[in-house]
């Protein structure tokens, strides 16, 4: 059952669920923040999540190929748009999260393709190579993007710093595997990014911290009660690794829905 395991995977699943995965707990604060301020609008919006949630992973038992390539576009959505929000410029918005979410998923691909349509067939159980001939596509897209975005630093020094931290997560790609690649972004990147500018407008705008901090808790232990039960469920049939695989990225895509209609359509909106 370990033989699919490495070091460097169990490190990247743990990155992945104990930092990556509870960043979306401080959804309740976000939720407070916009708007469900009393218990009856807050139970509201946890019941909406919920729905959302389970609506998600129900779509991908069924359409398993349409919901891969559904959270792939999602991703970059929105680990672009956090990373527009981090460079507080108004200008450049499309292209600067065009940019940025195409280097983080395509960029990955790219270095490690055979991995990760690896990783794509464990997700889907169906043979997904047939659309790996047409990945030129968005590699030719994001090239292009990021010289593009090159070209803009040129007008706007603060994007500057973010050329080179493209070329640095370029580095990143090259050297490490698609998960442990994918850990570092989106526990050290994503969450860092997304917590710092969260956690300013809730120290600014929310006078219950008690209240931030007790809901971050509870909502934490669930996803982490909640993955290992399901991990612990499915290992029954499948391997450790592929168990883990499918609650990590369905649980991220399952999660990526509400957390990003409520981050990038709500919260944006009003706190830039």
């Amino acid at each position: 059952m370990l033989a699919d395991l490495t070091i460097l995977n169990i490190i990247s699943f743990l990155l992945i669920f104990f930092i990556g995965l509870p960043h979306g707990s401080f959804d309740g604060a976000v939720a407070t923040l916009v708007g469900f301020r009393n218990k009856i609008q807050f139970l509201q919006f946890i019941f909406l999540y919920l729905v959302l949630f389970f609506l998600v992973i129900l779509f991908w038992l069924y359409f398993p190929i349409i919901s891969l390539t559904v959270f792939i576009l999602m991703t970059i959505s929105h680990f672009g748009l956090c990373d527009w929000t981090n460079f507080k410029i108004n200008n450049y918005k499309y292209s600067v999260s065009f940019t940025y979410g195409m280097t983080i998923i395509f960029g990955i691909i790219y270095f490690n393709e055979n991995q990760s349509f690896l990783i794509f067939e464990y997700l889907t159980n169906d043979n997904v190579y047939l659309i790996k001939k047409y990945f030129f596509i968005p590699y030719i897209l994001t090239l292009v993007s990021i010289i593009y975005f090159i070209y803009l630093s040129y007008f706007e020094k603060k994007l500057r710093k973010g050329v080179v931290e493209i070329i640095f997560l370029l580095l990143i790609f090259y050297i490490f595997d698609p998960l442990l690649s994918f850990a570092i972004y989106f526990c050290f990147f994503h969450t860092y990014k997304h917590l710092k500018h969260l956690i300013k407008n809730i120290y600014l705008n929310l006078k219950n911290k008690k209240f931030v901090i007790y809901s971050t808790l509870i909502f934490t232990g669930i996803s982490w009660v909640g993955g290992l039960g399901i991990v612990y469920y499915l290992v029954q049939n499948l391997s450790l690794y592929e168990s883990i695989l499918k609650v990590i990225f369905i649980g991220l895509a399952a999660l990526t829905l509400p957390h990003m209609l409520l981050v990038d359509i709500v919260y944006r909106r009003r706190f830039k």
